[in-house]
């Protein structure tokens, strides 16, 4: 295996004409042993197939109520963190994140949310058990041999999640492939009578089979809500242990409150993009904490290859460590470690070309090319619009600035114990 953190071997890696092809790691995320998904398919033309059939959905164009749906589960949020003020308690904000992006995520993929966060629960016991599932899912995209164990017809029988389970992944694979049933059997005059468009129905519209769409419900949720979440906790955090930072944040919020730039009861996401500094904390958020650190290995070309002056042999894997490249000194400066936002601020005519060297590197974040992640628009509206409303109606500090949250990664992060204490800001 040889790693790799240069931005243009990334680059050439993820396109066409790079003439790799998806490695073991891509194997490992097959959650249905019945079918591939869009990340774990390495057949070319069908990941190509599905990705067309399911791009309608995630960009919104036929989810007209997309960033409502977004708005009122923020509302749902705020409404929690509000029941916490009154009872005078502190809540664990690495908790209530994922509540935010499931019930998000269940709303946007299923046209309603599961309700984690007006019941203040971990419902089917999902952080419990994906806690407890992310290091075999780490331990069977990294090592075939496992993921040939686990993936067995007689494993899954034995220890794999069945819709038929009571808590855990099992449970909500159930609750999942119940609404795509009920979907697939409707009549399509009586399903929408009492309810929005949603992803799912954009999904059955272009083409995907019931058990497509089943295999995708899965992959949505384990890989979309857990990032998401990590992504709002750590540049939360970063905010919160930054003073200057955060009080140069909530002044631009608060500025853009005064002169009607920022819609009420949420901002809207157009509104968010005006905001010079918060792009440069979410951009920075997102530099120093990958969300996803998979090793997400490619094959090279079997006669080999050589791609600025490093020669790959054929057949090797290539792994892209994003992790290394978002903090390259030659990139990012000398400072690359620390968060410091005004990077992306403080350039000038004499040093336009490191700006848009950061900018070309940072777009690489979500994948490149046929490898882009389809929910990079979703996860960016929930993370704009999410930050911009904690602050501004909220003075937020940490419980214990010490010990500010227990992490560890398991290729996506597990995280808890980011206890916080809120009061409302004067109106």
């Amino acid at each position: 295996m040889i790693i790799h953190e240069d931005p243009d071997i990334v680059r050439f890696v993820g396109s066409p004409r790079g003439g790799f092809t998806r490695g073991h790691w891509y194997a490992g995320m097959q959650f249905d042993p019945r079918i591939n998904n869009l990340v774990s398919e390495r057949n070319e033309k069908r990941h190509t197939s599905l990705r067309a059939k399911m791009m309608p959905g995630y960009t919104g164009r036929e989810v007209p109520m997309l960033e409502t749906k977004i708005d009122n589960r923020i509302l749902d949020l705020v409404a929690l963190i509000k029941s916490y003020i009154a009872r005078n308690k502190p809540f664990d904000f690495a908790e209530k994140a994922q509540y935010f992006t499931m019930d998000t995520l269940t709303d946007l993929a299923f046209g309603y949310p599961f309700g984690f966060l007006t019941k203040d629960e971990d419902l089917y016991d999902y952080n419990k058990s994906s806690t407890a599932f992310f290091p075999i899912m780490e331990l069977a995209t990294n090592v075939p041999i496992v993921w040939k164990i686990i993936s067995s017809r007689a494993m899954q029988a034995f220890a794999g999640p069945k819709p038929e389970d009571r808590k855990g992944l099992g449970a909500i694979i159930g609750v999942a492939q119940k609404i795509v049933a009920e979907r697939f059997n409707a009549t399509e005059a009586v399903d929408k009578q009492n309810r929005d468009a949603d992803m799912l129905d954009a999904f059955v519209k272009h083409g995907l089979s019931q058990l497509e769409v089943e295999s995708e419900s899965i992959l949505q949720i384990l890989a979309g809500s857990d990032s998401t979440a990590t992504s709002i906790r750590m540049c939360l955090l970063l905010l919160l242990t930054n003073p200057v930072p955060y009080g140069k944040l909530r002044a631009e919020i608060d500025a853009a409150v005064a002169d009607g730039n920022a819609s009420f009861p949420v901002i809207t996401y157009a509104e968010t993009q005006h905001l010079t500094y918060l792009q440069a904390v979410i951009k920075e958020g997102l530099r120093l904490w990958f969300p996803l650190n998979g090793l997400v290995t490619m094959d090279s070309p079997a006669e080999g290859i050589t791609i600025n002056n490093v020669y790959i042999p054929g057949n090797t894997q290539v792994c892209l460590s994003k992790y290394a490249m978002l903090r390259r000194p030659d990139i990012f400066g000398e400072d690359a470690e620390m968060f410091r936002p005004e990077r992306w601020l403080d350039q000038d005519a004499s040093n336009a070309g490191k700006l848009s060297e950061m900018e070309r590197t940072m777009d690489l974040y979500f994948g490149v090319g046929r490898y882009m992640c389809l929910g990079k628009g979703i996860a960016m509206m929930e993370l704009n619009k999410v930050l911009v409303e904690l602050l501004r109606r909220f003075d937020l500090g940490l419980v214990n600035p010490i010990n500010t949250v227990k992490t560890r990664c398991h290729q996506l992060h597990v995280q808890s114990e980011m206890f916080l204490r809120a009061r409302e800001r004067s109106k």
